[in-house]
């Protein structure tokens, strides 16, 4: 994972909603605005060639003009580790909530 993630991107809301989205703020996917839906975190029994493959939902709320096409391996890949990184700072913070609902 890139070691400058965290320079990649910011949150950002809108009035009236609960949750923050996540705004890109360099590369080729500067400005995309997005949010997660339901994540999956797998248990380590479930590791596959020495990763834990985690599935996540996404929703683009602002695709800056950028074709479906263009949201390809690269843009899943960048928001995975976007997601890794978040999911680590909550649970340094210890303010991150396991849920085994669906």
């Amino acid at each position: 994972m890139d070691s400058n993630i965290r320079n990649k991107y910011t949150f950002v809301s809108r009035k009236d909603e609960d949750w923050a989205s996540v705004m890109i703020i360099e590369g080729k996917f500067k400005d995309v605005i997005y949010k997660y839906g339901k994540v999956s975190i797998p248990k380590e029994e479930e590791l596959v060639d020495g990763h834990l493959p985690f599935r996540f939902e996404y929703d683009i709320l602002d695709n800056v003009g950028m074709t479906r096409d263009k949201f390809d391996e690269e843009f899943f890949n960048l928001i995975g580790d976007i997601l890794v990184d978040i999911i680590d700072d909550q649970e340094e913070e210890d303010n991150f909530e396991h849920s085994t609902n669906n």
